[in-house]
């Protein structure tokens, strides 16, 4: 058995970066003419990985926010933002989903219709020790729900917009999308 497979998963991905960054820098200085200590591989070996480990992070963090399991590549043109060749170079590979932003849907207010032409009675002030102005109350709620169902048209518009509330996420209400 070697020793690179008596290591854990996490230890074996950062022997192999190391391996591989080794092998970059040695081919890139060998085409400069240059040459690297092996110090200073390691050196370079470590940022990358760090860098990686928050790309990482990052990355998870984005696909979690859109309510995601899976990071897609709008995800990583979201990461090199601030990277404009870098961006430029994705974009030419994997064109914007136009059709990801046109998903957006629309917010409904909603207010409750009323459509009853008589002002509204004053609820009587209710007193603990008096049941009696307890039931009155009660029978002019119960009138008051009467009034504002009582055209049908404007019904089955309330009852269309709740519908589409009830239906709506906390995504349709906040659009937190960034161009």
């Amino acid at each position: 058995m070697t020793a690179f497979e008596n290591l854990s998963p996490s230890q074996k991905v950062r022997a192999s970066l190391h391996r591989n960054v080794r092998g970059i820098c040695t081919e890139a200085l060998h085409q400069l003419g240059m040459d690297m200590t092996k110090p200073a591989m390691e050196i370079v070996a470590e940022l990358v990985y760090k860098k990686l480990k928050i790309y990482g992070t990052d990355l998870e963090a984005f696909a979690k926010h859109a309510k995601r399991n899976t990071v897609n590549s709008e995800d990583v043109k979201l990461l090199v933002r601030r990277n404009p060749s870098l961006k430029t170079h994705l974009n030419k590979i994997q064109p914007s989903n136009p059709l990801l932003k046109e998903k957006r849907r629309k917010t409904i207010a909603t207010t409750k219709l009323t459509t009853s032409s008589k002002p509204k009675e004053t609820r009587p002030i209710e007193d603990k020790n008096d049941k009696t102005e307890n039931t009155d109350t009660n029978e002019l709620r119960e009138s008051e729900i009467k009034d504002v169902g009582s055209n049908s048209k404007d019904d089955s518009i309330e009852k269309r917009m709740a519908s589409e509330v009830e239906q709506m996420s906390v995504d349709d209400v906040v659009d937190l999308t960034f161009d």
